[in-house]
């Protein structure tokens, strides 16, 4: 039975969060813009609607679930899940700046989901001076 590596967070990360914010940070520019209050920066809330959007789409929409097995990993988009020997990873890089932090997995070629994934680890919380 794999073992799952990725944080319990991440299906709230892939789909709910970002569609919750574009939604939601949408709704307030369309008032924005219909308003149109004196003296406001309404043009500005579009550019940021879009900014933002893209940048929740790129750090959430393209992470995985991963899990280890004795042969390698099992990575998952929710929609379909591929094995990936030991012998294809080729690097792996972690990111603490962003947040949630993210991990990249790199391959020697493409798995399915290109030549490498992202996934967020399992977050632990520390007591001080742990």
């Amino acid at each position: 039975m794999p073992r799952v590596i990725s944080s319990s967070l991440t299906f709230f990360y892939k789909f709910v969060f970002p569609l919750v914010w574009i939604v939601g940070f949408g709704a307030g520019t369309i008032t924005i813009l219909v308003v149109r209050p004196p003296n406001f920066p309404w043009l500005l809330f579009p550019v940021l609607w879009v900014a933002g959007s893209v940048m929740i789409y790129w750090l959430c929409g393209h992470l995985k679930r991963v899990a280890i097995s004795a042969d390698g990993l099992v990575v998952s988009n929710y929609a379909r899940e591929i094995r990936v020997a030991w012998a294809s990873i080729r690097g792996v890089a972690g990111s603490r700046m962003i947040n949630p932090p993210h991990i990249t997995i790199t391959f020697d070629h493409d798995v399915g989901f290109g030549k490498s994934i992202i996934f967020m680890p399992t977050v632990r919380f520390l007591w001080p001076f742990q």
